[in-house]
């Protein structure tokens, strides 16, 4: 008698093997696009800080009206080297927006940062908390963003 596995035997553990990865590789999947959604969440939050200390600097924020140009501004003040960049390689969207309501004081201005991402709303609560769904009542930007959720939009303004 030969000692071994059959032929069957060895096909029936490589198809069980052939299931478990994929139900891995499935759940790594999903993993990733949250990893990456809550990176964009944390670029637009330093890129807030980044604003901030220019409105410090100067009283006002950049009337930029890319990202590309708010990266030069930035520079240019010498307050960063390089702006980061979608996971995906793309740059995120910058609006300057001026106040335009009944509350509004002389040179008041403001931003809306915007970057879109994998999950939506209903896969991925947690992650709208601070997220502003339009333009806050009174602002008017150089350009109108569109912050839906159901859109993937995440958007944060100041």
């Amino acid at each position: 008698m030969r000692k071994g596995f059959t032929l069957i035997e060895m096909a029936v553990v490589l198809l069980v093997i052939g299931i478990l990865a994929g139900i891995v590789l499935r759940n790594i999947g999903g993993q990733s696009a949250m990893a990456r959604d809550t990176r964009r969440m944390g670029d637009l939050r330093n890129v807030a800080n980044y604003l901030s200390t220019y409105l410090a600097k100067f009283g006002y924020f950049p009337n930029s009206t890319s990202w590309a140009a708010l990266e030069t501004t930035l520079r240019s003040a010498g307050i960063i080297d390089r702006l980061p960049r979608d996971p995906s390689g793309k740059n995120y969207d910058y609006y300057y927006c001026s106040d335009t309501g009944s509350l509004a004081q002389n040179d008041v201005n403001h931003f809306v940062l915007r970057a879109q991402l994998e999950q939506t709303l209903a896969s991925a609560p947690r992650l709208w908390e601070t997220a502003v769904t339009s333009t806050p009542a009174g602002w008017t930007c150089n350009t109108a963003p569109v912050c839906d959720p159901n859109s993937r939009y995440y958007c944060l303004a100041q």
